[in-house]
């Protein structure tokens, strides 16, 4: 039912066939809306495009078949093509195997997907999935399309009447007080004059702005609250503003912050941040010379609660969604999040003489509540790759990292190993 194998000289035709099913419209709409915002907010663009890669890649090849009549064959080794045909090549075998009506519904969900990157990561979360359990041999229905239940799929052939799976895609905007975008917004009101600031500095300066909650919503409020961090950092001192917004401004040396070399040039790590502003994972922006660096930080003073979000999100799938009368698995998709952090992850759980993750705690407390006997386990899947492998086959790659219900009264063993 569903194509799990793709080789690049079929990328051409496999993109004309897709785009006379969904119409070329609805990406090209999209990224023109995209330009429109960019041209005012040149800081976005990066995010953007992050956000709507399938979008940009349908696009790309929009323009190369409107040059060539086409995709050229050397194109179809254009790896930032591959998470857009892969999603096109899986949702045409799903429609080929579809009632007329049930093709309609994915069709009409594809088209609406462009305008809401969410919506579109769940879609691919869903074929990932499926992906995954055809691979292995099983046999895989999609519930919602055939009006046989609210759940993402179920797999016909594991246990004894199948499993029911869910799948919640989680951006890394989920629980956050402030999201990247109106972050960035933000960014681009200071960034003309911390890097006029910045151009001659011969030391570091760390500027940490944290407001109550939220970032203002109107943009007067926030023009007013940039130009208070300017004034601080021109005064060189930390102050507190009236609606309690904190700007601490800090001088730290060059050597402490480790500089990474990297094959396109060198990069201030992750972890360096965090430790000159004293902050954790916030969104940042770098300005300055080889002498000296502004490194600005917003955060809010509440906790992001990401990990509740998650945890509320499946709860209420599990009380509402799934249909109690099979056993079920729970698949978090986390964005943002590639393979190897999802590893350390599962490598510190798995580790007696270090902590349990917050992850693990989470889960734990999870499955441990009552009213759930019915589902047998919750995984988190890493962001995963498409590449080339021998003979033009494109594959894909990502981590895993799930958590067994064994004690429930629905466990099976088919559901051991299945990642």
């Amino acid at each position: 039912m569903l194509k799990v194998e793709i080789h690049t000289n079929e990328i051409p035709d496999l993109f004309s066939r897709f785009k006379d099913v969904i119409g070329e419209r609805y990406w090209l709409k999209r990224i023109t809306s995209i330009k429109e915002d960019i041209r005012g907010h040149s800081i976005l663009a990066d995010y953007l495009a992050e956000e709507n890669v399938i979008a940009f890649a349908l696009a790309r090849c929009s323009n190369l078949v409107d040059r060539y009549g086409r995709i050229p064959m050397p194109e179809a080794e254009n790896r930032d093509l591959y998470p857009a045909i892969s999603l096109a090549a899986q949702a045409l075998s799903i429609m080929d195997h579809s009632s007329g009506i049930e093709a309609k519904k994915l069709v009409k969900r594809i088209r609406g997907a462009f305008k809401n990157p969410d919506d579109m990561r769940a879609i691919q979360l869903e074929i990932i999935a499926a992906t995954h359990f055809v691979l292995r041999g099983h046999s895989v229905a999609w519930p919602e399309m055939e009006g046989i239940g609210n759940f993402d799929l179920l797999v016909k052939d594991l246990g004894t009447n199948g499993l029911e799976v869910e799948c919640k895609s989680v951006s890394d905007d989920k629980g956050r007080k402030i999201h990247r975008r109106e972050a960035l917004e933000f960014l681009h009101l200071v960034k003309p004059k911390l890097q006029t600031l910045s151009r001659n500095l011969q030391s570091g300066v760390s500027v940490v702005l944290t407001v109550p909650d939220r970032l203002p919503i109107l943009y007067k409020q926030k023009q007013e609250l940039a130009k208070r961090v300017i004034d601080s950092v021109l005064a060189s001192q930390s102050m507190m503003s009236e609606d309690g917004s904190d700007i601490r401004v800090s001088g730290f040396e060059m050597k402490t912050l480790g500089i990474i070399e990297t094959e396109t040039g060198a990069k201030i790590s992750r972890e360096s941040i965090d430790r000159v502003t004293a902050t954790n994972n916030r969104e940042s922006m770098i300005l300055g010379n080889n002498e000296g660096v502004i490194i600005f930080v917003l955060q809010s003073r509440q906790d992001d609660t990401m990990l509740k979000y998650v945890f509320d999100t499946v709860s209420e799938s599990a009380k509402n969604q799934v249909s109690k009368s099979r056993p079920a698995l729970f698949l978090v998709g986390l964005h943002g999040i590639e393979a190897e952090s999802l590893l350390n992850i599962a490598m510190q759980d798995n580790d007696p003489k270090q902590p349990p993750t917050a992850l693990r705690v989470a889960v734990s407390d999870f499955l441990a509540k009552q009213n759930r006997e019915h589902v047998i386990g919750v995984g988190f899947l890493s962001g995963g790759t498409l590449q080339p492998e021998l003979n033009g086959v494109v594959k894909s790659g990502g981590s895993a990292y799930v958590f067994p219900k064994k004690t429930s009264r629905f466990w099976h063993q088919d559901f051991s190993g299945l990642f």
